[in-house]
């Protein structure tokens, strides 16, 4: 079931399907869905969020992804 493109940040599930500035020889498009965390980037429109992939240094475009659900937030209990 696919998501709607996340609006604020947080860990997401998703799978990168368009990555940006891929070096040549390197695969980035995501095999499994993965959890990703979106940012805000300060910007407008695509700029407007950047979403980060573990194990790549670049942040990728928010349109670069299939979007699952919302990681739920995590509270450690005292």
């Amino acid at each position: 079931m696919m998501h709607p493109t996340p609006n604020k940040e947080g860990h997401y599930w998703a799978k990168l399907v368009h990555p940006h500035q891929e070096p040549v020889g390197e695969d980035w498009e995501s095999v499994e869905w993965e959890v990703v965390q979106v940012g805000d980037n300060n910007g407008k429109g695509e700029d407007k969020w950047r979403v980060y992939v573990p194990g790549i240094e670049q942040g990728q475009l928010i349109d670069a992804f299939i979007w699952g659900p919302r990681v739920p937030e995590f509270h450690q209990p005292n």
